[in-house]
């Protein structure tokens, strides 16, 4: 399998053909792309066949859409853990952080190749259902997957990983999204969950993520190497998306919060109107 793999990356066509589309770090790293979208779809398909083995009753209740959109978030929360994890690492790479423009390592680029996967089948399975998914949705994926892959000339390697914490608060709206499918509504581990999805969202996406975008538009700007128009160029129209789409996810999530809390008000005053009337 080794040599099959290495006959793959290290010929010279594979190599000619990546250094002219100006993404020589792809080279040793495109077969794990296509088999990381694929182990992706895979995940999708396992999910349709053994949930409704572990949570029969709850597959029953839930209707088509719902049970794909269970089935997506099991993929998500795949990427989203490994992500996370593997960009610990990856931040704590002082030679990266010395070089966040330019510099590359191997570790960042075998992940980033995995996550390039991920998007690539995000794009394609968004295509698929956009009248489920949602153009928002198409937009985030086709942005990531672009800024990722530029990682490969080699680009922002270092800020994709600080980037990719964004992915904590997705773990807790997924684990939110499941309870919410289970009927665990009532259950302390929701509130706990959803304080931790608040806190995150807020603190990952909006905080360190407006932070993040500064820091990144200031050191391509003081970059002394040169850097073509067409990466930075869509490197800020990237930014510029995702973060909008944050803001305006976060402010969903605060005006779900807040509907939440008023039917839970709304609902206790009824049941205390109420008692009066049965103790009658």
């Amino acid at each position: 399998m080794n040599a099959v793999y290495d006959i793959l990356v290290n010929n010279s066509a594979s190599v000619s053909f990546f250094n002219t589309i100006g993404l020589p770090r792809l080279a040793p790293y495109w077969p794990r792309v296509f088999a990381s979208a694929a182990i992706f779809e895979l995940i999708f398909r396992v999910g349709q066949a053994v949930t409704p083995v572990i949570f029969p009753s709850m597959w029953k209740r839930l209707n088509k859409i719902e049970r794909y959109k269970w089935c997506v978030r099991l993929v998500s929360i795949a990427h989203a853990c490994y992500m996370v994890t593997t960009s610990l690492v990856v931040i704590a790479n002082s030679k990266l952080r010395s070089n966040p423009i330019h510099g590359y390592d191997p570790v960042a680029e075998s992940a980033y190749s995995i996550t390039v996967g991920y998007f690539l089948w995000d794009i394609i399975d968004t295509y698929k259902n956009i009248q489920i998914a949602g153009f928002g949705f198409m937009a985030h994926a086709i942005m990531s997957f672009g800024v990722y892959l530029l990682s490969f000339t080699p680009f922002l390697q270092y800020y994709g990983a600080c980037f990719m914490m964004f992915e904590v608060s997705t773990i807790f709206l997924n684990v939110h999204l499941f309870f919410e499918d289970l009927g665990l509504q009532d259950a302390i581990i929701y509130f706990i969950n959803g304080m931790a999805l608040v806190s995150s969202f807020f603190f990952a996406r909006i905080v360190y993520g407006t932070i993040l975008s500064v820091n990144v538009w200031r050191s391509i700007a003081d970059s002394e190497i040169p850097i073509s128009p067409f990466i930075t160029g869509f490197v800020k129209l990237a930014n510029i998306t995702l973060m909008g789409l944050s803001y305006y996810w976060f402010s969903v999530i605060i005006m779900t919060a807040k509907r939440n809390a008023l039917d839970a008000d709304l609902i206790r005053a009824l049941d205390e109107m109420d008692k009066p009337e049965k103790s009658g």
